[in-house]
């Protein structure tokens, strides 16, 4: 039941979204075209930066963001904290709220930790109810996105004020409305990549996976990642979701998914594609262990920390984590200032993009940084910040999260009068590799004070600060020197890295202003992912995530007829791939590999492609890994493993311009393998072949652990894997996702030129051989 409120809020007339939301045409661009495919051409759709997939980004709408001001103010201006109280948090099951029991009553509380309404917590046999329902449940749909558009119309139309005041009360977000404007936009691709994903299944090349999803919603972001693109694209291909109950800032997801059961109802869909586990963590934990057989994916946005948790109980989590977001400053100027500033303090350290460490001028002393932090911005409230357009807004003394210990002993410097902390050093944070502590929603600051007067003496830094960049993985880098001397300083961290999130600023020309962090609009194909580190990946998600993606091809599997059918013919490539295409026995495994083949060749035809965004100048699609000297990937082959299981990884590198970065470690006893190896090789020390047994190796990398960028284990036929062919075939955007890096670099100047033929020419971007 929705409060009384949010029904008198509604009530009032609201304009249809279609004609809120015009179609906004593309524009033809200059020097890197923006990428149109030929009709008729054979595509891989929906995988990132295929031709398909760059032309989702066509006819976005344009959100009416002033009207989602209006309605969130109004909505927030009527709001009862009482209903909160009386309209608690229960678990929802086929469409009705179990009943609740005095003993199981908890209290909730919002972000900054503030009591803010009532819960009551399954009882023994209701979660079992619950996992009966998700261990025997069949979605009785295939294709239901009429019925789920109409629902999202709603959401995006008439419910905006209720999204957004609500995760306002609850996170104390201070600016949902671009949350909302991004929704809109971003939504529109996504959908489209849903249209392609469905069709494909309908021609019988994939399968769609309709077990029970489970949906981990996060805080900060939960309108677009949790009820739009993962819970919104998973029920409309017909994905039965469970939306998992959180330890705090519950009550906003709770509310949209209460509401969602309503209009699935009004819709007619059946109730028991959307339940709702009001569960201890616990119980949750026993819920989801014991249906891992019957569920699929788990989708999960959060700590590293808690992500690998999350794994350990449940294999196939496909998780978004944090990372050290890091901004490099040549100069200490007050526009370098403000972007520290800002990019450590939005959403009051609560954005994923969150500033946590900046590199800065040697010169740089602790008393400049707290000079810098004088003029943080503080707010009363999360409400008023909304109504005031405010963003980086800090919540003095807020009692949401610990701050770092401060003191003569302690690390960190607290700000006499501001709620920052920070620490000045020549070294590097936690360069042992130790993860870097989030301190959520606490302005915190690790600064590195290493950076010389000049750019051409900073190579041992840069070198020390890429390998540092590549241990810890942020999810977002910001480079800013004079504009004479940011391009190559930027092209050097980006080429020796692998981030998703790359920004180009400078320090002395008014039209391209200081980068920030916190800077990256994926429907403008600014795309976006928080990867894990590389070597670590697979301790915290089954693939990493790319936004926009479709969410239900995470969990989609080619038809083994469907590649049994492909030919060597089908795939344009250099004849050494022909050969080595031609000696892979099983007919299903040689046709994963021409797909991706075809997709390598077709997403990389045009790479980089050019992004959409007017405001900035983006470069966008796949890489190769960091092309540091001496880094490489090694691909482990046992005595057991043949040619038909190490292709398909190999391929993505023996078939691209990243095959120089791969060596293959082959157990001693593996002659088959070898004498494969030495007949395609032929002396031309193509790529690296190390003969060893498992000790050998192990020493070896230990030893130079460094060096290695990844450690890649190729699974034989006997075993089910993770990370190489696995029993049923990927998507091959998922796929190579595992192995190279994909993502975008940008500009914050508008239309530059000058930017896009600089790093359009880079070898860092992945290339067929």
């Amino acid at each position: 039941m929705i409060i009384n409120t949010v029904k008198a809020f509604l009530s009032r007339n609201t304009r249809a979204l279609s004609k809120s939301f015009p179609a906004s045409s593309i524009r033809t661009a200059r020097g890197v075209a923006r990428y149109q495919p030929a009709r008729g051409v054979l595509v891989r759709q929906f995988n990132f930066a295929s031709s398909q997939y760059a032309s989702c980004f066509d006819e976005i709408p344009k959100p009416d963001v002033e009207k989602f001001k209006r309605d969130a103010m109004e909505y927030l201006d009527r709001f009862d904290a009482k209903n909160w109280y009386d309209d608690s948090i229960v678990s929802i099951l086929n469409g009705q709220k179990l009943p609740t029991t005095p003993t199981n009553l908890h209290t909730t509380t919002d972000a900054l930790s503030n009591a803010n309404g009532h819960q009551y917590y399954a009882t023994p046999s209701q979660v079992n109810d619950l996992l009966a329902h998700i261990q025997s449940y069949h979605s009785p749909y295939l294709d239901i996105r009429p019925q789920i558009r109409r629902i999202e119309l709603k959401f995006l139309n008439e419910y905006a004020g209720f999204l957004i005041g609500n995760q306002c009360l609850d996170f104390a977000k201070q600016d949902g409305i671009t949350e909302m404007e991004e929704s809109v936009m971003a939504n529109s691709v996504e959908r489209k990549l849903n249209d392609a994903l469905l069709q494909s299944e309908g021609e019988g090349k994939v399968v769609i996976e309709r077990k029970c999803i489970y949906v981990s919603c996060v805080s900060n972001f939960t309108n677009f990642l949790d009820l739009f693109r993962k819970t919104l694209r998973s029920l409309e291909l017909g994905i039965p979701c469970v939306i998992l109950g959180r330890s705090h800032t519950i009550q906003h997801s709770y509310r949209w998914a209460d509401l969602l059961v309503r209009l699935l109802k009004e819709e007619g869909i059946d109730p028991g594609m959307l339940t709702y586990l009001s569960c201890q963590l616990e119980d949750i934990k026993y819920i989801t262990a014991s249906s891992a057989e019957q569920a699929g994916m788990l989708y999960t946005t959060c700590s590293r920390q808690l992500a690998k948790a999350i794994k350990e109980n449940y294999e196939n989590t496909i998780a978004s984590t944090g990372g050290p977001n890091t901004l490099i400053a040549t100069e200490w100027t007050p526009g370098v200032q403000d972007a520290i500033r800002m990019s450590a303090s939005i959403e009051c350290a609560g954005q994923c993009t969150a500033l946590r460490h900046a590199v800065v001028p040697e010169t740089v002393e602790l008393s400049d940084v707290e000079a810098m932090f004088e003029n943080i911005n503080q707010v009363a409230s999360p409400v008023e910040a909304l109504r005031h357009s405010s963003f980086d807004g800090v919540f003095e003394k807020h009692r949401g999260t610990s701050p770092p210990a401060v003191g003569k002993s302690a690390e960190y410097t607290k700000h006499p009068s501001r709620d920052a902390y920070f620490k000045v050093s020549s070294e590097l944070p936690s360069s042992d590799g130790d993860e870097l502590e989030e301190y959520w929603r606490k302005v915190v600051v690790d600064v590195t004070n290493a950076m010389p007067p000049s750019v051409s003496q900073a190579k041992g830094q840069l070198t020390e600060l890429s390998k540092w960049l590549i241990r810890h993985q942020p999810i977002s880098m910001a480079v800013n020197a004079k504009r004479s001397q940011v391009f190559d300083l930027g092209l050097t961290l980006w080429e020796n890295t692998a981030l998703v999130v790359n920004t180009i600023g400078s320090t002395d020309k008014s039209d391209a202003p200081p980068a920030m962090t916190c800077q990256a609009r994926p429907q403008d194909a600014e795309c976006f992912g928080e990867f894990p580190p590389r070597k670590t990946l697979g301790e915290f998600t089954k693939y990493p995530v790319i936004i926009p993606s479709s969410t239900p091809s995470y969990d989609t599997h080619y038809q083994v007829d469907y590649l049994k059918s492909l030919s060597v013919d089908d795939v344009e490539c250099s004849s050494f791939v022909k050969a080595w295409l031609n000696d892979i026995r099983d007919e299903a495994v040689k046709g994963y590999c021409i797909e991706l083949l075809v997709y390598l060749a077709d997403a990389t035809a045009q790479n980089p492609k050019r992004g959409f965004g007017t405001g900035r100048t983006a470069l966008w699609g796949l890489q190769r890994p960091p092309l540091l000297d001496g880094l490489r990937t090694l691909v482990r082959c046992g005595p057991d493993v043949t040619m038909d299981e190490l292709s398909p990884i190999f391929l993505l590198f023996y078939a691209t311009n990243a095959r120089s970065q791969v060596e293959l470690s082959v157990d001693d006893s593996n002659k088959t393998l070898l004498d494969s190896l030495v007949k395609h090789d032929l002396g031309n020390h193509i790529f690296n072949v190390v003969v060893e047994g498992n000790e050998t190796m192990a020493h070896r990398v230990e030893a130079d652990t460094e060096n290695f960028y990844n450690i890649v284990s190729v699974p034989a036929a006997s075993h089910d894997c993770e990370r190489g062919i696995c029993r049923k075939y990927p998507m091959p955007g998922q796929f190579l996702s595992l192995y190279l890096p994909m993502g975008h670099i940008k500009s914050t100047m508008k239309n530059d030129e000058e930017f896009v033929k600089y790093f359009s020419q880079s070898n860092k971007w992945l290339k067929m051989a």
